[in-house]
């Protein structure tokens, strides 16, 4: 009766070592492939091909700036005075700039040109309502 205890502490010891032995070669197999891979990237990363093909994009000239479209001071387009809204010739309340081209107008006036032309009035660069940045004064 007394080897019985013994052989289920063998047994459990025999078991824990088998759990152990497995998770040692788990994380051993684990391991070996995130360094392969590891390598295998750092092998990628600093290729010569790797390096031409940065190389060429750097050596990309700049590009140009946009173009822009040259009004001149007569240009029915846009008003003579500064503070007047190009869209509907009076001057600006809820002065409100156009992201794509920078002018400013009423908000009221380019929200609803926006909204149902989608593009700026004044130069025809596609735009949205989501371009409208309110404009704040010192006097506001």
């Amino acid at each position: 009766m007394m080897q019985q205890p013994a052989r289920s502490v063998s047994e459990k010891i025999k078991s824990t070592l088998k759990k152990a032995m497995g998770g040692v070669a788990f994380s051993l197999s684990t391991g070996l492939s995130v360094g392969v891979f590891f390598l295998q990237f750092l092998d990628w990363w600093y290729s010569s091909e790797n390096q031409e093909t940065i190389k060429s994009l750097t050596a990309l000239p700049t590009p140009p700036p946009p173009v822009h479209l040259d009004y001149n001071s007569d240009s029915p387009l846009l008003p003579k005075m500064k503070t007047v809204c190009p869209l509907c010739r009076k001057t600006r309340v809820n002065d409100t700039v156009l992201a794509t081209s920078g002018y400013v107008f009423c908000y009221r006036c380019v929200f609803n040109y926006v909204r149902s032309h989608q593009s700026c009035p004044i130069t025809g660069y596609p735009t949205e309502v989501q371009h409208l940045i309110k404009l704040y004064s010192p006097e506001n």
